[in-house]
C-alpha cells in the first residue's frame, strides 16, 4: 500500500512505481515529500478563505429581531432555507436570508416530568442533514427533530455522546461525505490524554450508528492558528463546511478569526481575522447554496448576520 503522500504525484508517476519496484518507490518517496512540504507553505491556495474579502464592508447586514438577539447557530436546507436558534431555549426561527425577517418559528419538546414542553439548556449551535435537524448543548448532547410548522411543537430524539462539560462543544456541521455530524470544541481535556492543551478536537458523529468516534477527526492548534495573524487565542464558536472545497471553516467569537481546515488531512490552510465593527461577538456560520457565507452575531440590542459574497480570486 501506497503512503498517502502520493495524492501529490501524477498518475503516470504512480503507475511506474507499481512497474519497477522498491527503489523507484522510495526516490518518488523522498520527491513526494518534498512537493508536499512546498504544497503546505502556498496552502492558502488549496481553499477558498481568501475568496471572502472581510477588510471591505459585508455586502449586507442584516439586524434580528430581540428574540434573537443572543443567536447562536445558523444552519441551511438543501432547499436553501435559512435557520438559527436562541441559546437557552430550544426554539428554532426560519429566516428570509436577505432581510432576517421570521418566517416561522417551531419549538423542540422532549418528555419532561410534568409532560412535553421545551427544553431549556446551552444550545450551541444547529446542524441539518436531508431533513433531520439537529441541536446541540455545550455539553455534547445533541437533540435530532424534524422542521415544524409555524409554532408547531416538534418531538425530538436525545443521544448523549460523553463528551461533558471537559470539551465545551461549541460547533456543529453536516459533512455528506462521511454522512456525519462534526463537533469543534471550545477546549480540550487534559485528563482524557489529548497531546497538548493547545489542541482543539474535531469530533464525528456518523449518522449510520449515532455514536460519537472516541477518536477526533481531527485537531486544532489553537496557538499556530492565532500567531499567524498575531493573535493569543483561539476557541472555535462554529464549524461550517463549504460545499465547493469540502474544507471546514472555524470560527473564534473570542478572537474574532475564521480558520480553514483541510477535510482529509486537517492541516491548516488559513487564517482571517475579522473586523470588530461588524462581528462583535461573531457566534454562528453557514455557507448558503449561492456560497454567500453568513456570519451571525450577538450584541447588546440585537444580533446581526452579515453576508459576504464568494469572490472569483
Amino acid at each position: 500500500m501506497f503512503s498517502p503522500v502520493f495524492v501529490c504525484l501524477p498518475e503516470m508517476a504512480v503507475r511506474l512505481m507499481k512497474k519497477n519496484g522498491s527503489r523507484i518507490y522510495t526516490v518518488y518517496t523522498l520527491v513526494a515529500a518534498m512537493i508536499l512540504s512546498a504544497a503546505v507553505a502556498f496552502s492558502a491556495d488549496r481553499g477558498l478563505l481568501s475568496r471572502y474579502h472581510f477588510a471591505d464592508k459585508p455586502e449586507y447586514r442584516i439586524k434580528l429581531p430581540s428574540s434573537l438577539r443572543e443567536i447562536s447557530g445558523l444552519a441551511v436546507s438543501e432547499a436553501g432555507k435559512l435557520f438559527a436558534h436562541d441559546d437557552e431555549v430550544s426554539t428554532v426561527f426560519q429566516l428570509e436570508p436577505r432581510s432576517g425577517r421570521v418566517l416561522k418559528k417551531f419549538h423542540v419538546i422532549t418528555a419532561r416530568w410534568y409532560g412535553n414542553g421545551r427544553i431549556e439548556d446551552d444550545f450551541e449551535d444547529i446542524a441539518i442533514a436531508g431533513n433531520r435537524f439537529f441541536l446541540v448543548t455545550s455539553s455534547g448532547t445533541l437533540y435530532e427533530f424534524r422542521e415544524g410548522k409555524n409554532e408547531e411543537k416538534v418531538q425530538a430524539v436525545v443521544y448523549k455522546t460523553g463528551l461533558g462539560t471537559s470539551y465545551e462543544v461549541e460547533g456543529l456541521c453536516y459533512d455528506p461525505v462521511t454522512d456525519a455530524l462534526l463537533l469543534s470544541c471550545k477546549k480540550s481535556a487534559e485528563k482524557k490524554g489529548f497531546r497538548k492543551t493547545d489542541e482543539r478536537p474535531v469530533f464525528s458523529f456518523p449518522l449510520t450508528s449515532m455514536t460519537l468516534r472516541k477518536s477526533p477527526r481531527f485537531y486544532v492548534d489553537a496557538r499556530t492558528v492565532a500567531a499567524s495573524v498575531g493573535k493569543k487565542g483561539f476557541k472555535p464558536s462554529a464549524i461550517a463546511r463549504h460545499p465547493v472545497s469540502g474544507t471546514f471553516f472555524l470560527l473564534s467569537a473570542e478572537s474574532r478569526l475564521i480558520a480553514e481546515i483541510d477535510a482529509g488531512t486537517g492541516s491548516l490552510l488559513n487564517v482571517i481575522a475579522l473586523p470588530a465593527a461588524y462581528h462583535p461577538q461573531p457566534e454562528g456560520m453557514v455557507v448558503m447554496p449561492d456560497n454567500t457565507l453568513l456570519i451571525s452575531s450577538e450584541d447588546i440590542l440585537q444580533g446581526t448576520v452579515s453576508a459576504y459574497s464568494m469572490r472569483l480570486k
